[in-house]
């Protein structure tokens, strides 16, 4: 029987392999032409107002621009993605119109904000910045680069903006301010404007040109608002205030955002679960909207592994109703993200998980997570993560014991310390070398807890053949000490290994996530982790103790029911692990009947094994009563 136990450890290997293999990532590039006819389209809604007004031009030198441009949109509009470019060439078609015919420039402004809406649709995501050149740099590189034409504080009125024609942009003008997006100032800044006075910055690094452009696009907004509501970065760079506006993103969210810019790359916002959780969602809504619905999926997915899912504990702590809305809400769009002809439905799942998230950023973000709430966090992860690896390895280790073959215990010691060796060393690895993706890090779970759960119900199907004493005393007469030998006990350190190490590993990134909520409470998730171990240790002497002084039977049918519980918890959480790689499917039962700590979850799949399951072992034991009355007859 305990040969059987010897395929673990070469499946390892493989998990592991697979695991790394299936990291991925996504490109991030963006064409010259493409981003040139965004700051086109933006720049003519942005000054056709100092050319056209009441109908009639104002300033011929600018209106001739507007012209000019408007024909070198139409050229970049041959350039763009196939599954827009007719659209756009009539949004361009009706731009020069607007212009042929000085139209009102509120008509320009709307139409060059759908043209720019158009393409942005159906572009790639655009790269957005990791982090800014500090902030009394940017001021420096301010007054030396900009202020001889921008003026000392950005009001256009510089020394030398004298008989420039257009004159230098007043940064703080409000109005213009609210149809300038950041992206086009970046590209301001980046490659200068063609028939103009503003020249390339490409000299400056890429973070002192993003400072730059956050610095200059914030000089009109009220740097004293306050709000509950934070724009997404993607959304705050891509998009002009106006256009966020029409989106139903407050006026005060807006000042908020452009003047607390530093706010989105401080280590804690940039690097945290919310925020890649909100990134990688947007992502998936692009790829959706370019048909690309197999991308799509895999951006759901990763949404929720490589983000959101790190903070469930954080937010568990603080608002348990709304990380489980949040967990059921992304399982949901996953469903429906990979099938085409939803673009609404997926539209409006997307709108609300990112409000949902937004909600969870906030709460975790009050006042920091207390130190009661960090110190429960912490221990309810090591509590939930090792209490059933506790349980096999303590399982695994007194049979060996009441077996009389106390020797074999230093292969299940061996098992467990290398699996916590291996799973710190994998994330070491996943954080520093190769980048293992969410989905690869449930596969290795799920596949360890699914074969996991299939040796352990043979033990337990085995172990309760064996409850009657004399049945047991026999068998180990006859069988142990001849068939219990080095390969058999290598078999059992496979078990112990896959036990742990499935835990190892998300229990690392957990406290990593944890550490991050707590900020300066990092004493708090010590004292809890401390106090997980004391629990764990306790249970584990208890067992040690009193499974020893138990009677024979008793130990044995005590012990099979414990291996058989932790099978029925180790087949969901497996299923479960799986459904989140999305290498199963996820079908929503329609109660909330979810009990993580039993392996329970709201799903047909899950469920449905989890019944069979019961089904067969009550099959089972029923069929072994039957033979044992039957010998007795």
């Amino acid at each position: 029987m305990f040969s059987r136990f010897l395929f673990p450890i070469a499946l390892i290997g493989t998990l592991l392999f697979s695991g790394q293999a299936l990291a991925s990532s996504s490109a991030d590039t963006q064409s010259s032409d493409m981003r040139q006819l965004l700051q086109l389209a933006e720049y003519v809604g942005v000054d056709y107002s100092e050319a056209v007004a009441n109908g009639e031009v104002i300033n011929p030198d600018e209106y001739s621009e507007m012209t000019e441009f408007a024909g070198l949109i139409g050229e970049k509009t041959e350039q763009a993605p196939q599954a827009v470019q007719a659209e756009m060439r009539q949004l361009v078609n009706k731009l020069k119109q607007l212009i042929n015919n000085k139209a009102d420039p509120e008509a320009v402004v709307a139409l060059t904000s759908e043209l720019r809406d158009t393409l942005l649709s159906a572009l790639p995501k655009l790269s957005l910045p990791s982090k800014l050149a500090n902030e009394k740099h940017v001021e420096q590189l301010f007054q030396q680069n900009c202020s001889a034409c921008h003026g000392a504080a950005g009001q256009g009125d510089g020394p030398g903006a004298t008989g420039l024609e257009p004159a230098p942009t007043n940064f703080t003008d409000r109005e213009r301010a609210n149809n300038r997006s950041l992206l086009g100032l970046f590209d301001a800044v980046s490659d200068g404007i063609d028939g103009t006075a503003m020249a390339s910055f490409s000299h400056l690094s890429e973070e002192e040109r993003w400072a730059l452009t956050f610095y200059v696009g914030s000089l009109a907004f009220n740097d004293s608002a306050d709000s509950e509501q934070k724009v997404a970065l993607s959304e705050l760079i891509n998009y002009s205030p106006n256009t966020l506006l029409q989106r139903g993103i407050s006026s005060n969210a807006i000042d908020y955002s452009r003047t607390h810019a530093r706010d989105y790359f401080s280590e804690s916002s940039v690097n945290s679960p919310i925020a890649i959780a909100r990134t990688t969602l947007g992502q998936a809504l692009k790829a959706y909207q370019q048909d690309n619905y197999s991308e799509a999926k895999r951006l759901a997915i990763s949404a929720y592994l490589d983000g959101f899912e790190l903070a469930e504990n954080s937010l568990n702590a603080k608002a348990p109703e709304l990380m489980r809305t949040i967990e059921r809400d992304m399982m949901a769009l996953r469903g429906v993200i990979s099938k085409p002809g939803k673009l609404q439905q997926v539209e409006q799942m997307t709108a609300k998980l990112q409000q949902e998230l937004d909600v969870a950023a906030n709460t975790l973000s009050e006042d920091k997570l207390s130190e009661s709430a960090l110190f429960a966090a912490s221990a309810v992860i090591l509590l939930r993560e090792g209490l059933e690896a506790l349980l096999i390895v303590l399982a695994i280790g007194t049979v060996l014991a009441r077996s009389g073959r106390k020797d074999g215990l230093r292969y299940v010691h061996a098992g467990w310390i290398t699996a916590l060796i291996a799973g710190v060393g994998t994330w070491l690895v996943a954080e520093y070398f190769i980048s293992i993706s969410g989905a690869s890090r449930e596969i290795i779970e799920g596949g360890a807890a699914l074969l996991a759960a299939v040796i352990l119900f043979y033990v337990g199907y085995w172990m309760h053949s064996k409850t009657q004493s004399q049945q047991w005393q026999r068998f180990i007469h006859e069988k142990v000490q001849t068939q219990l030998k080095q390969g058999a006990l290598w078999g059992l350190a496979g078990l112990a290994f896959l036990a742990v190490y499935r835990e190892v590993f998300e229990t690392v990134l957990f406290y990593q996530s944890l550490l991050l909520q707590a900020q300066d409470n990092g004493s708090s998730v010590a004292y809890g982790f401390v106090f997980g171990l004391v629990v764990l240790a306790v249970v584990a002497w208890a067992v040690i103790k009193y499974s020893v002084k138990l009677p024979m039977n008793t130990f044995f049918k005590f012990t099979t029911y414990i291996i058989l519980a932790l099978v029925f918890v180790l087949l969901g959480k497996g299923i479960s692990a799986l459904q989140e790689a999305a290498w199963f499917s996820h079908t929503a039962f329609p109660v909330d009947v979810t009990f993580d700590w039993l392996g329970i979850y709201a799903s047909w799949e899950t469920l449905g094994a989890q019944l069979v399951y019961l089904i067969l072992v009550m099959a089972l034991f029923k069929r072994q009563v039957s033979s044992k009355l039957n010998k007795v007859v």
